[in-house]
C-alpha cells in the first residue's frame, strides 16, 4: 500500500474502509399524544400536586361532566391510568440510544484491467 511521497508507477488499487453503522430512535413510532388527552394528564397532576387522590380527581371530573378519552364515566382506576402510561411512555421516547459501529473492514479493488489502454486496432 502506498503511503505517500514520489510514485513512477500508476496506482491501479482503490482501498475502502467498511463498517455497519447501527441507530435506535425510540421516537418515531410513538403516537403524539392530542390535546385532550394531555388536558386530562395536566389536570389530574394538578389534583395530584394539592393532595388528591386518584377517586377524588375521579368524582370531580364525573361532576362536571369530563369524560375519558373513550367517553366514558371516570373511574379512579382511569386517572391513576392515565398517569402512569404516561410516565412510562416519557421514559420511552426520551430513553437515548448511542450509535454503534461493527464490522469494520478493508476492501481492496484492484482496477488493473479496468485501466489497461486498449490497442485501438483490437476494437
Amino acid at each position: 500500500m502506498w503511503l505517500g511521497g514520489n510514485r513512477t508507477t500508476p496506482n491501479h488499487t482503490e482501498t475502502y474502509l467498511t463498517f455497519d453503522l447501527t441507530v435506535r430512535a425510540s421516537h418515531l413510532w410513538v403516537a403524539p399524544y392530542n390535546d385532550y388527552q394531555q388536558y386530562l394528564y395536566e389536570t389530574i397532576m394538578e389534583f395530584r400536586e394539592k393532595g388528591w387522590n386518584f377517586q377524588e380527581i375521579a368524582d370531580w371530573f364525573n361532576a362536571n361532566g369530563i369524560t375519558t378519552v373513550r367517553g366514558k364515566k371516570f373511574r379512579n382506576a382511569h386517572a391513576h391510568s392515565i398517569v402512569k402510561k404516561k410516565k412510562v411512555r416519557d421514559v420511552h421516547i426520551l430513553k437515548k440510544y448511542e450509535p454503534t459501529l461493527s464490522n469494520f473492514a478493508l476492501r481492496f479493488l484492484d482496477k488493473t484491467l479496468i485501466n489497461q489502454d486498449l490497442d485501438p486496432e483490437e476494437t
